[in-house]
């Protein structure tokens, strides 16, 4: 791998969702047709390894491999069957409580890096992505029914003490968007990851 595919791979992974051609030749500062090129030259390096790209016609992602399907389904199921942790709780109280949120507005409030959590959520099947209309490169995370329904809720607003929830988060979420103008995209939790 050249240096090139050294850094769209470590950009790919360090996002963990798909990234369109557009952010990565925006971030490495190349034209998109040799982030194409690229990715194309990377296939062959993937082909019978536990991970592999999976592109589509704007974006590309790491992903798990078709031959390890059983192995990841194996430990899905021993992942549904855990209790959730601490972290995971607190993720999914934000997600439940706002309605729907966004990674950054939940890393502000939480302080740390949520993308694990938010993976192993998914995962779990309890929230789910929902494409955001005011700014298409930050999905809005909300709960699944399913996770509704576990919870012997109709709706959010038959959660315990959902207002007072609901107006703690609201002023949390008016100083993000106070932060955000103030200075620019704020990254939270740096270096520390949960």
């Amino acid at each position: 791998m050249n240096q090139h595919q050294q850094h769209i791979e470590a950009l790919i992974f360090y996002r963990n969702e798909p990234v369109s051609y557009h952010w990565l030749a925006r971030e490495l500062k190349l034209p998109e047709a040799k982030i194409i090129t690229e990715i194309e030259a990377m296939k062959g390096y993937y082909e019978g390894r536990g991970i592999t790209l999976l592109q589509t016609e704007d974006e590309v992602s790491l992903v798990t491999s078709a031959g390890t399907q059983d192995v990841i389904a194996t430990l899905e199921n021993r992942a549904e069957e855990r209790e959730l942790s601490k972290q995971a709780l607190e993720t999914l109280a934000i997600v439940a409580y706002k309605g729907q949120v966004t990674k950054p507005e939940i890393d502000y409030i939480r302080g740390v890096n949520s993308v694990f959590i938010l993976r192993n959520l998914l995962m779990r099947g309890l929230v789910m992505k929902k494409q955001n209309l005011l700014d298409k490169r930050s999905p809005l995370y909300i709960l699944t029914p399913d996770c509704l329904a576990h919870l012997s809720v109709t709706s959010r607003e038959d959660l315990p003490g959902f207002q007072t929830a609901q107006e703690r988060l609201n002023e949390l979420e008016d100083r993000f968007h106070e932060s955000q103008k103030e200075t620019g995209p704020l990254v939270v939790g740096e270096g520390k990851v949960e």
